[in-house]
Parts: C-alpha cells; sequence; structure tokens
C-alpha cells in the first residue's frame, strides 16, 4: 500500500482534474443550445478596454480557466512533494498542507454551487484526501513525539 496514501493518490487525481478541466473545459467546446453558443459566440467576438489591454469576456473566461490549471497542476506536486515528507519533519511544512487542503475544500464547495457534479465530486474527494494526508502526517509526528 505504500503507493496509495492519501498524499499521492491525491496528487494523481489533481493531474486527471487539470487535464479534464483543461481539455474538456477550456478547450472542448461542444454544442449547448441556440442561446448558449449565443452566448459564446458573443464573448469571443466584443472587445472592450480594460486596464489598457483590448480584452474579451472569452478572454477573461479561456486566462482565467488555464490559470485554474496551472494551480491544479501545481497543487498535484505539493501534494506529491507533501507525500516524500517524513512525519517528524512534517512540522514547519503543516501549514502550507492544511492551507492546500482548505483551498481544496473551497474548490469543492464552489463547484457544488457552480458547476456540474463530476468536477464537484473530484474535488470533494480530493479535499479530504488531503486532509486525511494532513492529519496522518501530524499524528504520526506527534505519536513519535516530534517537537513541533
Amino acid at each position: 500500500m505504500k503507493f496509495l496514501r492519501p498524499y499521492r493518490v491525491a496528487a494523481v487525481l489533481l493531474v486527471i482534474f487539470c487535464g479534464l478541466h483543461t481539455a474538456g473545459g477550456m478547450f472542448g467546446r461542444k454544442d449547448l443550445g441556440f442561446a448558449a453558443n449565443a452566448v459564446f459566440i458573443s464573448m469571443q467576438s466584443v472587445f472592450f478596454d480594460f486596464g489598457g489591454a483590448r480584452c474579451s469576456w472569452y478572454g477573461f473566461w479561456l486566462g482565467f480557466g488555464l490559470t485554474v490549471s496551472l494551480f491544479l497542476l501545481l497543487a498535484a506536486v505539493v501534494s506529491w512533494q507533501l507525500d516524500k515528507v517524513a512525519p517528524a519533519d512534517f512540522g514547519p511544512l503543516e501549514v502550507i498542507a492544511w492551507a492546500l487542503a482548505l483551498s481544496m475544500a473551497g474548490t469543492a464547495a464552489l463547484s457544488w454551487m457552480y458547476f456540474f457534479a463530476g468536477s464537484a465530486i473530484l474535488a470533494t474527494v480530493v479535499a479530504g484526501l488531503l486532509v486525511a494526508g494532513a492529519i496522518g502526517k501530524g499524528f504520526t509526528r506527534e505519536r513519535r513525539g516530534s517537537p513541533q
């Protein structure tokens, strides 16, 4: 069970989440009906000046979406690296571990509010794994009597 530790499973799921979000969400356009397609076309064709740049709502949507993909990838790398940390050395990184877990819990909550069940379930599972990883590393450190 060496490979089924919470942080490793979370890291793999985060890479999958990143891939699905990017390929399916950002670049996987499909027909969503006349009204939705009209809005999407308008997002691509209506430009405005914002902060000294020429922008479109499509550009904002795509840029923010790809930013989310990059942060999912960063979360995967951080999760994988947290798995490598020995419990005795976990103390200084605990705040990072909990920040990662709480940000994913927030992502899960937002996914349940604004997106579809697939992304919400995946985010919820990852958040649970990150919480389990943080608790497990902290608990193991405390049981061994390691200083914080």
